[in-house]
């Protein structure tokens, strides 16, 4: 488990390098603050959901004082009198505040990603401490059955012992020449030997009844411990490969990652993806690119993309806007980086799915997107 932690760790640290190094010059090439603000604050909701509030409490609270710091630049870069300012010094101004912002969101990955794995291991530990416990009530069933193994034993010495009594009673009858006296006492004798003979094999066959019954009723328990045996030990496996997924998806850049209902789903900016006219452009081929050489990594999972579209136009065109950016990233995945077509299929979902405001452009900007969900389940 420490040798877990610690890799965990190296992964944060190298993930949280990456981030640092790359977001923040990527976010300025391209994005303006109020929507990388928003971003930010997405990410720290995020972050707060996964439980980051108890598991990464100094990441998130590094995130919100980026963002503060992000937000009180931006309200004065907004004022009367920074309005008044040369072009050249808001465009410092705006870089500044894309800067505080991206380095809030990166920090509110970082928690989010830290509570996650903290979840996971609690999960697997607990799974763990089920398995040492069936295992030993394993051990006491065997050791019943020991029991019931002797009760058997002991049912053989009986049958030897009746079959002696039946060798006495033939000597019985051979004695029927002697005097009537010594007949009845020799027959009484018998009598009382045999009644209690057959008292002792009527014993023992009750007893070795009731162990055989015993041993039925601990033959299904231990069968059906077995079969939760295994199964949790399914379940310890499962947890396992998803925490493996989870750390290799989070290394792709410019995504974001989370967890589901069994599947993990990579988050792609459509803005990062598409030119307008809805074609792949350089910089979300790339992107693909590292979603691709994921993917087959893990060639039985079936993957399902779904597009996104803001609420902005009529609900059919959205509908049809998100079926054609989900085909778009389907047909470069298969085509480019050599996925089965047989795993990927394809969902439009239009704009019934925000995870922002439509009310703003930052939010509707979240809202256009591309989500690539590996179903983790059986």
């Amino acid at each position: 488990m420490d040798k877990e932690i610690h890799l965990g760790g190296k992964i944060s640290f190298f993930l949280f390098l990456g981030l640092v190094v790359f977001l923040p010059m990527m976010a300025l090439a391209g994005e303006t603050p109020t929507m990388v603000i928003e971003e930010a604050k997405f990410a720290i909701d995020q972050a707060r959901k996964a439980g980051a509030e108890q598991k990464a409490y100094d990441d998130l609270s590094a995130a919100k004082s980026w963002l503060s710091r992000a937000e009180k630049e931006y309200d004065e870069a907004r004022s009367f009198f920074s309005r008044m300012s040369t072009s050249k010094t808001q465009k410092a101004k705006d870089d500044e505040i894309i800067y505080l912002a991206t380095m809030a969101k990166i920090k509110a990955t970082v928690a989010e990603n830290k509570a996650k794995k903290d979840a996971i291991l609690k999960d697997l530990q607990d799974t763990r401490k089920d398995l040492a416990d069936y295992q030993g009530a394993i051990a006491v069933l065997k050791k019943n059955l020991e029991e019931v193994q002797k009760a058997k034993e002991i049912q053989a010495k009986t049958e030897a012992e009746r079959k002696e009594l039946e060798e006495a009673q033939k000597k019985a009858k051979e004695m029927e020449a002697l005097s009537q006296k010594e007949l009845k006492e020799v027959r009484l004798k018998e009598a009382e030997r045999a009644a209690a003979r057959e008292k002792e094999l009527a014993q023992a066959k009750l007893k070795a009844e009731q162990l055989a019954a015993q041993r039925a009723k601990e033959e299904a328990e231990m069968k059906s411990r077995e079969a939760k045996l295994a199964a949790l030990q399914a379940k310890a496996e499962a947890l396992e490969k998803e925490k493996t997924m989870l750390a290799g998806a989070s290394k792709i850049l410019n995504v974001t990652v989370k967890t589901g209902e069994k599947e993990i789903v990579i988050t792609i900016l459509a803005i990062n993806l598409f030119t307008p006219a809805t074609e792949l452009k350089a910089q979300g081929k790339e992107i693909l690119d590292n979603v691709g050489n994921f993917l087959k990594a893990y060639p039985n999972k079936k993957v399902i993309v779904r597009g996104h579209t803001d609420s902005v136009g009529k609900e059919e065109v959205n509908q049809a806007l998100s079926e054609k950016r989900a085909q778009k990233v389907r047909e470069y995945l298969v085509a480019y980086q050599d996925i089965q077509p047989t795993r990927v299929t394809t969902q439009g979902v239009g704009p019934s799915q925000p995870v922002a405001t439509n009310t703003t452009e930052a939010g509707r900007a979240l809202n256009r997107r591309v989500e690539i969900a590996i179903q983790t389940g059986e």
